[in-house]
């Protein structure tokens, strides 16, 4: 069995990050202000991408208890490497607005 992985955020709504949470921004508009939201950001289809994505974050991607990342140390070029310039925008706009981070894993 392979290893897929997503990079999920939660953190509290604001109109300001509704275009970059994963339904867009219509979706959202009954979400009131502050209220918590979770979002996926990145996914890995296979071992290797897997394996990638966690270490744009410093993290093994079989590192358990270390999957609360810290977005400030993740590695942009990595990320651009392995998603879309989009998503990448979309995680910088999530982690400006507080979110937390978590790398999740399935295999």
């Amino acid at each position: 069995m392979g290893l897929d992985a997503q990079v999920i955020a939660i953190g509290p709504f604001s109109p300001e990050i509704a275009d970059s949470l994963e339904y867009g921004g219509q979706r959202y508009a009954d979400v009131p202000n502050g209220a918590t939201v979770v979002t996926t950001i990145f996914l890995a289809a296979t071992s290797g991408e897997s394996h990638d994505l966690a270490a744009a974050f410093g993290v093994g991607a079989l590192d358990m208890g270390k999957h609360h990342l810290d977005a400030y140390k993740a590695d942009l070029a990595k990320l651009r490497d392995l998603d879309s310039e989009r998503a990448v925008a979309d995680f910088l706009n999530l982690r400006e607005h507080g979110f937390q981070f978590y790398y999740l894993p399935n295999g």
